[in-house]
């Protein structure tokens, strides 16, 4: 067997952004010649040619007759097996070959070609075993439990009609209203305006101050069935649809008909309802408990977050762009969905494409960074993703996208996308490794 060592190639690194490196590789003459022998000796045991039995053909006419096919074979093996060589020599860690070119062999029989590759950032570990944040826990008090109680009661509530006074916080109120600004109706002036702001007849508002427009509960307190009003709402800089920011809203409102809500006592049958076999001291713990649950879950998601964010404090590297756009496609898919969902027009969308592109491209470098970091510590840490690991994620994705199992693993295989899928178990395993070594302070504010 003969030493790849005894052919050194002649290897040239040069690297560039956005973490791509090109390779400047010529393979020796002599290691191209043993290539061509060997492809031609395969050729001569197979090819058909007249005039001579199979296998008996001479290798010169063998390499004459079959030049060209014995070349294409010799350069895509040379190639296949030398940039390998070269990747490894130099310790580069790619993630992927984005193009091979200039490809000849010379009339000295010398391979030369250049390849460029993307590599996984440069960056030095920060010490992950000694992160500290700063975090407050949320204890569940016992008037969090009166507002989840009241909230299961709340189906079950009677609507009484108000006749002996006026609007009051608390209550509910039917309206009809008209809204306008400068005289004009407000998707005339601002087609883009939500419509609800327009105008509704029968409507139910709920006489608290952040319902409907702010100020529009305030502006009917006191106010009688029957009763009708004209009032002015400006809107400030923090008023959700920026194209109404600043403007000042005028309104003609009806007051059709005043409720007030009650709520029913706890009783056994009311709470067996909400849970069957429970009573309402059984149902309060049992909101209290599931309500703790929440509350640590939340703590444990924030711990992790802040954790993160504590590394990559101390990361700074360039990052493969293709990833970082393959990823903010990702998110700029889930805004559009979520906005869309709201109710939220496809041209109020496109309004703020600017700035909902660029908090998804920073969203992006942040996700893709932080998947470096975790990764590298995953391979310091020597952890690995077992079968079990893999399946068990899969399972999960299939109950959350209702998805047969075996189905969503052919269409993993199809796209690749197990090994990236391996990559997230592999960096949720180096999340759950750090998360255990946090150190907690509580913030000022709460010491205080």
């Amino acid at each position: 067997m003969i030493s790849l060592g005894t052919f050194p190639m002649n290897i040239v690194v040069e690297e560039k952004p956005n973490c791509q490196v090109t390779l400047r590789v010529e393979v020796p003459s002599d290691r191209v010649s043993i290539a061509r022998k060997s492809v031609a000796k395969e050729y001569q045991q197979h090819a058909k040619v007249p005039g001579y039995r199979p296998g008996r053909a001479p290798a010169t006419v063998i390499e004459s007759r079959f030049a060209k096919d014995i070349q294409s074979q010799v350069t895509d093996k040379l190639l296949r097996d030398t940039l390998n060589e070269a990747i490894k020599e130099k310790g580069l860690r790619v993630i992927t070959v984005s193009k091979v070119e200039e490809v000849k062999i010379g009339v000295d029989d010398i391979l030369s070609y250049t390849a460029t590759v993307v590599t996984t950032p440069a960056f030095s570990l920060p010490d992950y075993a000694q992160i500290e944040i700063e975090l407050a826990k949320s204890a569940v008090t016992e008037a969090d439990v009166d507002r989840a109680m009241d909230n299961l009661r709340e189906p079950h509530a009677s609507y009484d009609p108000i006749e002996d006074r006026g609007l009051a916080m608390g209550d509910f109120a039917v309206v009809t209203y008209e809204g306008s600004i400068d005289g004009k109706p407000i998707t005339e002036t601002i087609p883009d305006a939500p419509q609800f702001l327009q105008g509704r007849t029968n409507s139910w508002i709920r006489m608290e101050a952040d319902s409907f427009v702010k100020g529009f509960a305030e502006a009917l307190l006191g106010a009688k069935a029957e009763e009708e009003l004209e009032f002015d709402l400006a809107l400030g800089d923090e008023f959700p649809a920026e194209p109404l920011r600043g403007k000042t809203l005028h309104y003609k409102v009806k007051v059709n008909a005043l409720n007030q809500r009650t709520l029913p006592e706890w009783t056994d049958e009311l709470s067996g309802r909400v849970a069957a076999g429970k009573t309402p001291t059984e149902l309060r713990e049992l909101v209290k408990k599931n309500l703790e649950d929440m509350a640590e879950r939340d703590f444990e998601t924030r711990k992790r977050a802040l954790a993160v964010q504590a590394l990559l404090a101390k990361v700074e590297c360039e990052l493969p762009a293709h990833l970082v756009e393959r990823e903010m496609n990702g998110i700029l898919q889930d805004i559009v969905r979520e906005n869309q969902g709201r109710g939220i027009s496809d041209e109020e969308i496109a309004k703020h494409q600017d700035e909902i592109v660029g908090a998804a491209q920073q969203n992006a470098k942040e996700r893709v960074r932080s998947r470096f970091v975790l990764l590298r510590i995953a391979e310091q840490e020597k952890l690995q993703v077992s079968e079990q690991d893999l399946i068990g994620r899969i399972a999960e994705m299939a109950a959350r996208y209702e998805i047969p199992m075996k189905k969503l693993i052919k269409d993993l295989q199809k796209h690749e996308g197990i090994e990236p899928l391996k990559e997230q178990v592999l960096a949720g395993k180096a999340l759950d490794l750090i998360s255990l070594n946090v150190s907690i302070r509580e913030p000022q504010a709460a010491l205080s």
